[in-house]
Formats: structure tokens, sequence, C-alpha cells
């Protein structure tokens, strides 16, 4: 098929005739009903853009093309919370027993022994090479190196998103804890107020009082200009309310600029009412949701040989319900607080549906990890299907969900631009002179 896209481009504009496209990933057009979630369409594409986008034979005078034969395709979907700084250390710094406390310590280990503007760049480039090959066109990515590199993980991010900026878009979020002090948030927040940055990202620790940390957040976040970005309620305690404060905060402080929180796995182990107040509030208030299944489900209840009885997932469906947009996304890829992983986002979405029960019917939920993912990163560009959206898709040979779900998905074709590319990953050799690595 790769040979035959190219073989169709030569006399652009050129048809991928009989695709299927998941529900919500395609917000304008009227299309056919194909079940369980998936669209009938034919498509045009004409200088590296979606140009027409229809129902199966619905125009007699398309172009030259392709009968894609019920093929899936996606738009590029968008990896809404990621740690580059962090990533790819699993081989010098690895999590001895695969806890939270465990990947904590590990991490500090690795920044103060290893983190430097080259160690950074390398394994962060090294990601976003992954991600681009396995077809994501947006990623945002937290900075929490820690406060002594966190100056030169900043600066090397954000060039690093410059020189990608026609391949990926790289979103740059500088990370505080809650109880640093505003003197040091503030500092952060400045240095936030960036072209590729303009989030300021907020650890949120599980304790009784917090309106007063923030509200200083929001406050400095509203003196200059910033989007929040939450970490909050990464653990299994039902008495954890931190979203709930947070929503609270966003309410009283009349904050308007938008609010993503990720993790909040102490809502699957609340009790319904307590969850449905929060969940009402979280609604009220216009705050978005990250689930990150893989991360919390490695870290969470995990007991020195025994199996785990809670896996730590947000309650994206009681979520969903509130009306409240839900993403999913990768976190972090191969360090102490997940040694797997590759960023690539579709297969991030088989174990999410296998995991979450996002199935049976999958319905929209692809939109979890595109088009939900680029609004709450205000990306509207990003992550659908639509005419004069860019033609940077995924095309699958799977014709179902069922097929989808059931293979890898190795044998994807990546379009830019309408131009198939290659979906080679970098080589893990490519890490093995660096500094500390063992094989």
């Amino acid at each position: 098929m790769m040979q035959e896209l190219l073989s169709a481009q030569a006399g652009e504009p050129f048809a991928l005739r009989n695709l299927r496209l998941p529900m919500g990933t395609v917000p304008t057009a009227s299309l056919t009903q194909a079940g369980d979630g998936l669209l009938d369409a034919d498509m045009v594409i004409a200088g590296g853009r979606i140009d027409w986008l229809g129902p199966p034979a619905s125009r007699d005078d398309l172009p030259n093309g392709l009968d894609m034969a019920k093929a899936m395709a996606w738009p590029g979907p968008v990896d809404c919370h990621t740690h580059l700084d962090k990533a790819l250390v699993w081989q010098r710094s690895p999590n001895a027993d695969g806890t939270f406390d465990g990947a904590s310590s590990s991490a500090g280990r690795d920044a103060a022994a290893f983190h430097c503007a080259d160690d950074i760049r390398q394994r962060a480039d090294f990601a976003l090479k992954a991600a681009f090959a396995h077809g994501t066109t947006a990623i945002r990515s937290h900075v929490d190196s820690g406060r002594a590199s966190f100056g030169q993980a900043f600066a090397t991010l954000c060039e690093l998103a410059e020189g990608w900026r026609n391949r990926i878009t790289l979103q740059v979020c500088p990370f505080v804890g809650l109880d640093e002090g505003p003197d040091w948030i503030r500092e952060v927040a400045e240095r936030a107020c960036h072209d590729h940055a303009g989030i300021l990202s907020v650890f949120v620790p599980t304790r009784p009082e917090l309106d007063g940390a923030l509200d200083d957040v929001m406050a400095i976040a509203g003196r200059y200009g910033l989007q929040l970005d939450f970490h909050a309620d990464e653990i299994l305690d039902p008495a954890s309310r931190c979203l709930d404060a947070i929503a609270r905060a966003v309410l009283r402080n009349g904050f308007d600029r938008p609010v993503l929180v990720g993790h909040c796995c102490a809502l699957s182990v609340q009790p319904r009412q307590t969850l449905e107040r929060t969940l009402e509030r979280v609604a009220k208030a216009g705050i978005g949701i990250v689930s990150l299944p893989l991360c919390n489900a490695y870290l969470m209840d995990r007991r020195d040989g025994e199996t785990p009885r809670y896996r730590g997932c947000a309650p994206v469906h009681e979520i969903r319900k509130h009306g409240i947009p839900v993403a999913i996304a990768s976190d972090n890829v191969r360090d102490a607080f997940h040694a797997y992983g590759d960023h690539d986002v579709p297969e991030l979405f088989r174990d999410a549906v296998r995991m979450m029960q996002l199935d049976h019917p999958l319905g929209d939920w692809a939109a979890a990890v595109t088009t939900t993912a680029a609004d709450l990163m205000v990306l509207p560009g990003r992550g659908r299907l639509e005419p004069g959206a860019p033609a940077d898709l995924i095309l699958f040979t799977a014709r179902n969900w069922s097929e989808f779900i059931s293979r890898p998905l190795s044998d994807r074709i990546v379009l830019r631009d309408g131009y198939p590319i290659d979906t080679t990953p970098p080589d893990y050799r490519l890490l093995d002179a660096m500094k500390g690595m063992r094989i």
C-alpha cells in the first residue's frame, strides 16, 4: 500500500475511498454509521490537507486514488501528559521495588547524577523521534527534573520544541510542587511565559488544607496569563480530595483559563456519593481530566509478592457522564515511574480499552487520544478529521475495533501532509553510549 500511496500522489489531489473513521474525530462531517463508533467515508487529500470528506460513493468526480477496503484512518494522535526530561533512563536508574516511593527516589538520584543539557536533549529527542514514527502530532511534556537542573531542562525542551515545530507541536510545562512556596512558583511562572510553554504544571500533595496554596497558584497563573495543569490524587487513599480542592479553588477565584488535572487515582476508591459531589463541582468549574492508566497501573497497589487488587485508573466512565472532557495519555516512559512504553499512542489506546473496559460499545473513546486531547491542549487544528485540517493521518489495516485491539499495529502507515513517512522507531542502541547506561 505504501508504494500505491506514493504513486497516487503523482497527480494531486488524490482520494482515499472506503475508509473507516472513529467517531469523535470527525466533528463536522455527516457520515454513514458503520457500527461500534466507526463511520464510513471517502476522503480527498490535496496540498497536504484534507480537501473533502463525505459518505462513500457520494461523489462521482473523485480524483484517482485507492480503495482502502474499510481500513481505519485516524487523525494524528495527541499525547497531552508526558515527562520527556525523565524518559528513557531505566537502563541506568531502574525502580528497585516498582513503588511510587521507589520511583521518586530513583528519579531524584538520576537527575542529580546525570541530568545536563546534552543528556536531556539526547533522550527527549529520541522520545520525539519515536512518537513521530508512531504518528503523534502533539505532545505536552512536564519539566520536573528538580530545582537543580530545572533551568537547563526547561531551556533544552524549549529548544527541542522549536526544532520539532514542523513535525510535532511540543508544549513545555515547567513543574512545581504546591508546597514549594509562592516565591519559587512565581519564578517558575515567569519562565513559563514562553512561546512553547504558557502552562504552569503543579503537583498537589495529599493533605487536608490546600485552599490557601491553591489560591496563591491561581493568582500567580492569572497574573502571568498561564493555563494550569495539575498532578493530583495520585494515590489509592479515599481521603485524598485534591481534585475537589482544585475545583473549589477554580470556582472561588473565578479562574477562567484552561485547567487540566492528571491522575485522579483516588477517585477510583472513593464512595459513590463523594465521587459524584466532586465530579459535579469539576464539571461546574470547567476542568478537564487526563487519565494515565499504564503508569498508574504500574505503580498503584504494588506489594511484594502479591497481586494488586486496585489498578488506580481514574473512573473515566463516571467522569464523562458528567460532561467532563477526558483524555488518556502516556505519562512516563521507560523510567522509574513506568518501566515500559514507547510514546506510541495507538498502542496506549489499545491497552486502555482493555484495562478500563472502554468497549461494548467503544463509541467515541478514540477522541480521548485525538480530538479531546487536542482540545485540552487548546490546539484546535489537531486531532481531528475535517476539511482544511492537515493530512496528518494514521492508516491501519484493521477494519473494526476487534481487529484493531487484537493485533500489534506495526503495519500502520503514517501520513504527514499527505505523504507516507518512515515508521521505523529509533534504535535503542543509540542510547547505549549515554553516561550510566547498562544493557
